[in-house]
């Protein structure tokens, strides 16, 4: 009953989001600790040991609605993703 509820809102959408079950949450964590892993790598390159790593700062809305749409293969899922994507990088 619920599936049919989302149907027509489900056919409106001209750029659906490709994540699976961990959906936007998982997503943000795994960028998280991708910038926290990079920090780690410049602090070690830089010799200094006594370098306090502040925690990485929240990713964007832009960024996680543009990865959200991403494939793993690098391409947007639709068209319409790709220029809405094109209009945000342009405007940052």
């Amino acid at each position: 009953m619920c599936e049919r509820r989302h149907k027509p809102s489900r056919k409106k959408n001209s750029a659906p989001q490709v994540l699976s079950h961990g959906g936007y949450e998982f997503l943000e964590n795994k960028l998280m600790e991708e910038n926290k892993k990079k920090q780690l790598e410049e602090a070690a390159k830089s010799g200094s040991t006594d370098t306090v790593i502040d925690p990485p700062s929240p990713i964007r809305r832009h960024v996680k609605w543009k990865m959200a749409r991403t494939k793993k293969i690098g391409q947007m899922t639709f068209e319409a993703a790709k220029e809405i994507a094109d209009k945000i990088v342009s405007h940052f």
